[in-house]
């Protein structure tokens, strides 16, 4: 197995505007070290360097600044036929002539080891339970986009990979499928403990198949650490805001004789170094505000969504100025239009300075 390390990482590509060429930087100072064996997820928006940052770790983009190092050996320093690279695109990337057979064996092929690719498909199919056997004789064109890609990931497995990288492989995929592809990757991943990067928008992937989880945003990565972590301990408001569905709730308010004070809510004690009067914003997640009968803070209810599969209803409520979101059993009976009373825990209250976003601790 591998470790994986990059130093300082930086990138610019050229984009053309209307007054000419501009630099556009797609990563930006970018420092990670993935330990040997690990899975780690990378999440972020659309646009801010996931995919930028795969490609560098595989070799095939060149960074304008910074070092990847596969153990203590410079990526730059190893031929690319023997970096030991996997990669799963969206598509597949499949040589669509060629039957699946001899996709799943090309680098085998390559190399007269051609000998050893039954045994392979045998053992990719016992730990899926998915008959990759079937598919052999069949063109990409012939294929579903599920089977393209379990082709896609066996091809990957076949070449002895150093590194395993994933962009968004199964976001072509329906959800039936998806979750049926997830389980099969996470037996892989752990029959082939290979040092593993996942590009993915999805965070119930990234629960699944990750050890720890990078969020990125404009070139940077903002936080990395597991996803309870991020989720429950942001540093700042970004990772808050993208961590979690249902996402959080954020309340403005300020420091009123060390209390945090809000519209509706409040009194909660905060930190006593904090200037009198300072704008801090209050984030809690849909499950610490509570229901409580008739005391507490009223609201009229605006629409209850059941989430069947994880036993809750989201109730979004209106307090006259200010809305948020609450998560209740199942069971919780409540109609657009009735009027609720609430409260939220201060044990699930999170700060954030309203000028920089930085969590308060």
């Amino acid at each position: 197995m591998t470790a994986v390390t990059l130093q300082h990482i930086y990138k610019t590509f050229a984009q053309d505007t209307a007054s000419g060429q501009r630099g556009v930087a797609a990563i930006n100072d970018l420092s990670l070290k993935i330990a040997s064996g690990e899975v780690l997820a990378v999440l972020g928006p659309s646009g801010c360097g996931k995919s930028t940052l795969l490609r560098i770790i595989a070799g095939l983009t060149q960074p304008d600044r910074g070092e990847v190092f596969y153990d203590q050996d410079d990526l730059r320093d190893i031929p690319p036929e023997q970096r030991g690279v996997g990669m799963v695109f969206q598509d597949g990337a499949l040589i669509p002539h060629w039957i699946a057979e001899r996709n799943i064996g090309f680098f085998l092929f390559l190399r007269h080891r051609e000998d050893e690719l039954p045994e392979r498909i045998t053992r990719i199919s016992q730990i899926t339970g998915f008959g990759l056997e079937t598919l052999l004789e069949r063109r990409p064109g012939q294929l579903s986009g599920g089977e393209r890609q379990r082709v896609a990931v066996a091809r990957a497995l076949a070449r002895d990979p150093r590194v395993f990288l994933f962009d968004e492989p199964f976001s072509n995929l329906d959800a039936r499928l998806r979750a049926h592809a997830r389980v099969e990757l996470k037996r892989l991943l752990r029959e082939f403990p290979v040092t593993s990067v996942y590009v993915t928008h999805d965070q119930v992937e990234a629960v699944a198949l990750a050890h720890r989880v990078a969020v990125m945003r404009a070139g940077r990565i903002e936080q990395i650490d597991t996803y309870q972590a991020l989720y429950y301990n942001p540093i700042n408001l970004f990772v808050a805001t993208f961590i979690g569905t249902p996402t959080i709730n954020l309340f403005e308010g300020s420091v009123e004789d060390h209390r945090w004070q809000g519209m509706h809510f409040g009194g909660f004690p905060i930190r006593t170094d904090l200037p009198e009067h300072d704008k801090v914003i209050l984030g809690v997640r849909p499950e610490g505000i509570l229901l409580t009968g008739d005391e507490g803070v009223p609201a009229s209810v605006l629409s209850v969504m059941p989430y069947f599969p994880e036993r809750f209803n989201l109730i979004e409520v209106d307090g006259g100025g200010e809305q948020w979101h609450i998560t209740a059993p199942l069971e919780t009976v409540v109609t657009p239009g009735e009027t609720v009373h609430c409260a939220l825990d201060p044990e699930a209250a999170l700060y954030f300075d309203a000028r920089t976003g930085q969590r308060i601790g």
